[in-house]
């Protein structure tokens, strides 16, 4: 079996990666009318979770004193690090079906990396919606939004939307793993989910500090957006943790994710076949 160490060969695993989501890419682009009302699916769902967030903000003035277009660029940060994790970690929601109906054991027979075959055996289709839209929603906010713009802070912020991404897929292929154990992970990667959608968009200093450390320490919500943005916003007053902490945020999600590779590995050392 691969261990972690195959998967991080930056060379033959990226490239491996790379060459399985361009072919997944090519074959939905095949069905044009499904992909273009799939992905314009996408976009309208982000759009009214947006107008929602914006009827909050309008009916109360603020958010904890974080305006429309503060927290705007915290949705923004949030949606275009999920549209990332949509193209690198979509898959992982057919998790339960590749390993009960023995889909698995193909992946243990070729010569790729399982985690890579998983992460690639389809195109998510959403992502390509969610990413047209993150983008914009991203870019018009990091325009609007009081941020001093330079080098660092661009590097940061780029650093901070992939870091964002790599905490939602951790998160996400952790949960996944454990269906080798239990069989079934979807119900945990919903009720996940639904916890990133309803708080993500959100300063979390607003929240009460029990559940904003439960968002922090249990579930890494707040560095998925909460943190760069307070960071780039210049609202560190405003943190629950020290400001390096908040800082630090890229590189916390990278090694997230980099634990939850070696999790899921270490999981799927428990996989049986359903043939067996």
């Amino acid at each position: 079996m691969a261990d972690l160490a195959d998967f991080a060969k930056p060379p033959s695993a990226l490239r491996q990666y790379a060459v399985l989501v361009r072919i997944g890419l090519a074959s939905a682009v095949q069905y044009r009318a499904d992909f273009a009302m799939t992905a314009v699916g996408a976009i309208c769902y982000e759009a009214v979770s947006l107008a929602f967030v914006g009827v909050i903000v309008y009916a109360f003035g603020s958010i904890g004193g974080w305006s429309f277009v503060e927290v705007a660029f915290v949705y923004g940060i949030r949606s275009m690090g999920h549209a990332l994790h949509g193209v690198l970690s979509g898959q992982l929601w057919a998790t339960d079906h590749v390993v009960r109906e023995g889909e698995f054991d193909r992946y243990l027979l070729r010569p790729v990396n399982p985690l890579i075959q998983l992460l690639t055996r389809r195109f998510q289709v959403t992502a390509v919606g969610d990413l047209v839209f993150g983008l914009v929603v991203l870019s018009v906010t990091a325009v609007a939004a009081p941020v001093v713009w330079s080098v660092g802070s661009v590097a940061f912020f780029v650093a901070a939307v992939v870091g964002s991404a790599f905490v939602e897929s951790a998160v996400m292929l952790a949960i996944a793993s454990l269906t080798f154990r239990l069989l079934v992970s979807s119900p945990i990667l919903q009720m996940a989910d639904t916890v990133f959608v309803t708080f993500g968009p959100y300063p979390l200093s607003v929240l009460p500090r029990s559940v904003a450390y439960l968002l922090t320490f249990v579930l890494p919500l707040a560095y998925a957006a909460f943190f760069p943005a307070a960071v780039l916003l210049h609202r560190t007053s405003e943190l629950f943790v020290p400001t390096w902490v908040a800082v630090a945020s890229p590189a916390i999600g990278l090694l997230l994710y980099v634990a939850a590779v070696g999790l899921f590995h270490r999981q799927m050392r428990h996989y049986s076949s359903p043939g067996h």
